[in-house]
């Protein structure tokens, strides 16, 4: 199907892949696994033509014409999102109600292919979301829906691209099999990924990349061993930002300058309410969101919010982060203050940290990531104003606490997934926030640095004022500072309830 030889690539004279020698056979099923920022997602783009490189690359005649290789990626449903975003938002400041587009209609915008949308839907389980306006679509839906306009241009190979991140264990079951079907279908499919978890049994051959480099390729069942997996995802001691020293996560992270009362207000905490909502209502066309919701968070209490896809969890968020209108039309407090008496959304959000994928997406234009984390003292998206000395060393010491410092004068927009990741954590907290909330943090992030921002976690919310609110769909993620979960589980009729629970 493809020759890679000798494929190597620069990023200003610093080498992201070395070497590749790959020959994936045509109809194979390939794995592409390896940590953070081993090279994964731009062997991927030099092979699309979208990057420059060194070397030689031969394509079969079956896919000679790039249109016939598929890539599906979390980019791609990000723009999605970002699109009927900018709708919602045009029709809660100008009260005039935007077109909204079916599924049907982003597949197939000229309605010529329906009768063969029609087979393709069928097959992967779509033919329910085609009518549906694509603003309601859970994360799980929208992948299904990506899928399908790919295959609507009958490629010879799909690429996916962490096609699991951020997907609730419901939606991750339904997606492999839909990825499984399509190889047994005879489709060639390329799994890009960090976890080798993930993989479906279908996916027989696996390549393995670290540091640019292939590590290991071939079967997948002598590839993956013990050892091999532990030597992948093992730290690499080439790297200065990976433990020079011998101290544990541990050991480090109590040097953090965390504040310990960083409010002089907040004395009692069984009494100081930091987030209160009564009867709160959210609706989105004829979509309810939030019906007659109440919550309260007090100071000392650090939660778990969890539920599927779809339940409403990033629409609580943006209720408390200043990002959502209809805040202003409910019962919500925050920090003893009700929204719309007089605060601004900059008044809000320098009391909030905020990590979410939405932010990931945001720093568009060129800029370091060192400027990325920097810009959380001024809770904007870019940096517009030159930091202080003191901004610029609580930048750099939340970057070496993650182990990203040797990344500050990297492009942010150039890094991998999990790399922009760590550097969005870093973001949140050069400010030492009152509240922090964290939205699915651990999204793309391999296992050695999940682990790593878990421990993180756990020892703000343990050793410090800031309050955590941690979000996600994943319900076995443990941190010993949460005491409290807000869970949204599925009714009969397909709606969502919240359910407390004291843990």
């Amino acid at each position: 199907m493809l020759s890679l030889q000798k494929v190597s690539n620069k990023l200003w004279d610093k080498p992201i892949l070395r070497d590749i020698t790959w020959s994936p056979e045509f109809k194979q099923s390939w794995a592409i696994l390896g940590p953070n920022g081993a090279g994964k997602s731009t062997l991927i783009k030099v092979i699309l033509g979208q990057l420059p490189y060194c070397g030689k690359i031969k394509r079969d005649s079956k896919i000679s014409a790039l249109n016939k290789i598929a890539y599906v990626s979390l980019d791609q449903q990000k723009a999605l999102v970002a699109r009927e975003e900018k709708k919602d938002l045009f029709e809660e400041y100008s009260g005039k109600e935007q077109h909204s587009q079916s599924g049907h209609d982003f597949l197939d915008p000229e309605g010529k292919q329906t009768a063969k949308l029609l087979i393709i839907a069928e097959q992967i389980g779509l033919v329910s979301l085609l009518e549906k306006p694509t603003r309601y679509f859970s994360n799980g839906e929208i992948r299904k829906t990506l899928i399908a306009k790919a295959l609507l241009d009958d490629p010879k190979l799909l690429i996916f691209d962490e096609p699991f991140d951020g997907l609730d264990s419901t939606s991750v079951e339904l997606l492999s099999q839909i990825i499984s079907g399509l190889i047994q279908s005879g489709l060639a499919v390329w799994l890009v990924s960090h976890r080798f978890e993930e993989l479906v049994p279908e996916i027989k051959h696996v390549l393995c990349l670290k540091a640019g480099k292939i590590f290991a390729q071939g079967l997948r069942s002598e590839v993956l061993n013990s050892e091999n997996i532990k030597i992948l995802y093992a730290e690499n001691k080439s790297k200065e930002y990976f433990h020079k020293n011998t101290k544990s996560t541990e050991d480090k992270f109590e040097n953090l300058p965390l504040q310990k009362d960083p409010r002089p207000s907040a004395t009692n905490k069984k009494t100081r309410c930091i987030i209160k909502m009564r009867n709160v209502n959210v609706r989105y066309g004829e979509n309810v969101v939030l019906e007659k919701f109440n919550w309260s968070v007090y100071q000392g209490e650090n939660w778990k919010i969890t539920g599927p896809n779809g339940a409403g969890k990033s629409t609580l968020l943006s209720l408390i982060s200043g990002d959502n209108l209809q805040a202003y039309a409910n019962q919500i407090y925050l920090f003893g203050r009700r929204r719309g008496t007089g605060e601004s959304v900059w008044d809000i959000k320098q009391q909030i940290g905020l990590v979410s994928s939405e932010y990931q997406v945001s720093y568009r234009e060129s800029v370091s990531a060192i400027k990325v984390v920097l810009s959380g003292f001024f809770d904007t998206i870019g940096y517009y104003q030159p930091a202080s000395e003191k901004q610029k060393k609580s930048a750099l010491n939340w970057m070496r606490f993650l182990e990203i410092n040797e990344l500050a004068e990297e492009d942010y927009t150039r890094l991998s997934y999990g790399q922009q990741r760590l550097i969005l954590i870093a973001r949140s907290m050069v400010k030492y926030p009152p509240l922090l909330i964290l939205d699915e943090p651990c999204q793309g992030l391999d296992r050695k640095n999940r682990n790593r921002v878990l421990k993180l976690i756990d020892y703000i919310g343990l050793n410090s004022e800031t309050q955590i609110l941690y979000v996600s769909h994943i319900k076995t993620d443990h941190l010993n500072c949460i005491r409290y979960e807000l869970s949204f589980d599925v009714n009969n009729n397909g709606t969502f309830r919240p359910h407390i629970t004291e843990l």
